[in-house]
C-alpha cells in the first residue's frame, strides 16, 4: 500500500492557497553568496547564515551571518574569514541571545575542518573552536543542548565514514566524537546532513540514509529506503515518529513519514521536473509539513519550491519563489514562513501567514 500512495499523484486541498511574499532582502557577497540557515531571533527578527565566495586574495570563501529586525531591515552583517578560507552552513541563538555558527575552515592544515563560532547578541566573535579531523570535513547543522553545549555533525570527503557526530561543551572544546559507515557520493557536493535532537536525548541524522543514535552518539540504527537519495533534512515528528525530504526517482521532491523505529508509515512525492530536490522540511502548528526545495521545470532555470502539505502528506498548495535555490524554511510566530536560499547572494524571503479560501 505504501508504494501505491507514493506512485499516485497527491491530491490537493481546495482549503489553503499560498501565502503572498511580504518582503525580501538579498545580501551580495564580493563574488556571490548563499544562505543554508535562517531562524526567528526571540525578538521577533531573523538571523541567517551562509557562505559568500571573494575576489579578496587573503581568503577563497568566508561566512556571512546577518541579522535582520521583524520587518525585514537589516541590522548589522557579519563576515567571518580564515587563512584558506571559511564555509557557514547552521546557525542557532544561545541563552543569552548570541548566535553558534557551525560550518568549515582551512586555518589549520590546508584541508577542511568543522569549525563553531560563538557570537554575542551583536555578532561580535566571542570564540571560534576547529573540531579537527584527520579527514578534510565541515559541519553542516548544529543543535543546542540546553545550557550545556553543543551538537555538531559533519561531513568527510570520503565515500564510506562520512558522517561524524561531535558533542561540545559550552565553550566549544570536544567532549567525543563518533565517525560512522555511511557511504557518500563524492560528486554529489550538494548533499548534506541534518541533526536533530530527538525526545530521548539522542539525535536523529538526515544522510544517504537516515541514522539514529542515542545521546552519546552509540547505538546506530541506519536505514535506508529505495529509490529516495538523500535525506536532506529530517526531524523528529509530534508523535515521535520522524520526517524526511530529499529527491526521490525519478526526480521530484519527496516526504517520508517513519515511525519511531524507521519504519515507513507513509511516503509521498510533489513536483515532478527536469530536477526537484527538497532540502528542509519543518513541522506546522496544524501537524502538517512546510517543505523547501529547488526544482528545475526543463528550461533550465532553477526555482526556490515551497510544498505545504497536511498532517498525513496531501498537498495543500506549492509555490515557486523568484530565486535560484532554496534551503530552508521555518514557520514563523504569525502563521507564515521565512525562507533562505540564494539568488546572486544570500537571499531572506518572509511570507505572509496562510489564509483559508
Amino acid at each position: 500500500m505504501a508504494a501505491c500512495l507514493f506512485l499516485t499523484p497527491v491530491p490537493r486541498s481546495p482549503s489553503r492557497f499560498a501565502p503572498p511574499v511580504q518582503w525580501t532582502k538579498t545580501f551580495a557577497g564580493w563574488g556571490g553568496a548563499r544562505g543554508y540557515c535562517v531562524q526567528q531571533t526571540s525578538d521577533g527578527g531573523y538571523i541567517a547564515v551562509g557562505t559568500t565566495s571573494s575576489a579578496d586574495s587573503t581568503t577563497t570563501y568566508a561566512v556571512r551571518l546577518v541579522k535582520l529586525n521583524a520587518s525585514g531591515d537589516s541590522q548589522w552583517v557579519k563576515t567571518f574569514k580564515a587563512a584558506g578560507g571559511m564555509m557557514g552552513a547552521s546557525v542557532v541563538q544561545t541563552s543569552d541571545g548570541g548566535y553558534m555558527v557551525a560550518g568549515g575552515s582551512t586555518a589549520n592544515r590546508g584541508h577542511w575542518d568543522p569549525c563553531i563560532i560563538r557570537t554575542d547578541a551583536s555578532g561580535n566573535e566571542l570564540w571560534r573552536s576547529l573540531l579537527t579531523d584527520r579527514f578534510s570535513a565541515r559541519a553542516c547543522s548544529v543543535v543546542r543542548l540546553g545550557d550545556t553545549g553543543y551538537a555538531v555533525v559533519a561531513k568527510r570527503d570520503l565515500s564510506d565514514s562520512a558522517v561524524v557526530l561531535y558533542q561540545t561543551d559550552n565553550m566549544g572544546n570536544p567532549r567525543w566524537s563518533h565517525a560512522y559507515g555511511v557511504f557518500y557520493d563524492l560528486e554529489a557536493r550538494d548533499e548534506e546532513l541534518s541533526l536533530s535532537r530527538t525526545s530521548d536525548g539522542g539525535y536523529i541524522i538526515g544522510t544517504k540514509t537516515l541514522l539514529k543514535v542515542d545521546s552519546l552518539g552509540a547505538q546506530p540504527q541506519l536505514k535506508t529506503y529505495s529509490k529516495l537519495g538523500n535525506a536532506n533534512s529530517v526531524i523528529q515528528t509530534s508523535d515521535g515518529g520522524y520526517a524526511a525530504t530529499g529527491e526521490k526517482d525519478p526526480s521530484s521532491i519527496y516526504l517520508l513519514k517513519t515511525n519511531a523505529n524507521l519504519g515507513i508509515v507513509w511516503k509521498r512525492s510533489y513536483v515532478p521536473s527536469e530536477w526537484s530536490r527538497g532540502h528542509w522540511v519543518e513541522q506546522t502548528t496544524d501537524g502538517g509539513y512546510i517543505i523547501c526545495g529547488t526544482t528545475r521545470p526543463g528550461n533550465g532555470d532553477d526555482k526556490v519550491t515551497l510544498v505545504r502539505t497536511s498532517s498525513n502528506g496531501t498537498q495543500m498548495w506549492t509555490d515557486t519563489l523568484s530565486a535560484d535555490y532554496g534551503y530552508c524554511v521555518r514557520q514563523t510566530t504569525d502563521g507564515g514562513f521565512i525562507v533562505a536560499g540564494t539568488s546572486g547572494g544570500l537571499f531572506v524571503t518572509k511570507l505572509a501567514p496562510e489564509r483559508t479560501r
